[in-house]
């Protein structure tokens, strides 16, 4: 829920922050980029289309770009009556205890998806960039992109600077951000299954003393399976993701779909 009355100086910089933060994830070729043509009802036990294997493959799939969306597009609004498909299960972790984040999960498309849902529950809490780079380094396979270099350590500097926070560290008295996970997709996976573009949507929530903003957040990392574990991966990162509010008709025109556990 967006509440802008009484919303106060730090909030207002928040909403500002965001929205200059996500028209950056927005930013790329100019030309609009079409999700997977893969129908997603059909009975296929993969998520995504299949893409080739081997590193040229991989690249190529990482970096062809996604439906891009109106900046507008994340703030709340009606929830649309359609939908890109089925929930997708995801499994739980089973490695929690000892870990930042919690991994242990199956080798399989929603496996990935799941490891990437931890990975921004854990990384994106109070918006805080050395947070984001401690989950994101838990995960990263030697030669993946550096935490500082995602898109998403990016956002959150520029959310806290436009909303003048510190640049790092706990978040002033009666302030709390998260973000909590709604939907996933697979962009798509090689066709050896070690290689999967997994994305993940969620609300971003702001609340300051009881007053509250939300966004929703996208993001999409190319994840690889490197024995038991599903790892960042190296070469090229993802194309940006196509944020939406979650359930709305411009996330379902884009191809997030609901997640179950």
């Amino acid at each position: 829920m967006l509440i802008l009355g009484g919303v106060g100086v730090l909030l207002l910089g928040l909403i500002i922050a965001v929205i200059m933060s996500l028209t950056g994830m927005f930013a790329g070729s100019e030309t609009t980029g079409t999700r997977p043509s893969a129908d997603p009802m059909l009975s296929s036990p993969r998520l995504g289309p299949s893409a080739g294997s081997g590193p040229q493959a991989e690249a190529a799939l990482a970096q062809a770009p996604m439906l891009q969306l109106p900046v507008s597009a994340v703030s709340p609004r009606t929830l649309s009556t359609r939908s890109a498909g089925p929930p997708i299960a995801l499994p739980q972790p089973e490695q929690v205890t000892g870990a930042l984040v919690p991994t242990g999960f199956p080798g399989t498309e929603a496996g990935a998806l799941a490891q990437l849902v931890e990975l921004m529950k854990v990384g994106m809490a109070d918006a805080d960039p050395q947070t984001w780079a401690r989950a994101y380094d838990s995960l990263a396979e030697p030669g993946a992109l550096t935490a500082a270099q995602t898109r998403t350590s990016q956002d959150l500097v520029d959310l806290r600077r436009g909303s003048n926070m510190n640049p790092t560290g706990p978040l002033r008295s009666g302030m709390r951000i998260s973000w909590a996970p709604t939907s996933v997709m697979v962009k798509g996976t090689t066709d050896d299954g070690s290689y999967t573009v997994a994305c993940a949507l969620g609300e971003l929530v702001a609340d300051n003393d009881g007053r509250v903003v939300s966004f929703g957040w996208g993001n999409c990392l190319p994840m690889r399976r490197v024995g038991d574990q599903w790892r960042i991966a190296s070469g090229p990162t993802a194309a940006t993701a196509p944020s939406a509010w979650p359930g709305s008709d411009e996330a379902v025109s884009a191809g997030w779909r609901d997640i179950t556990r």
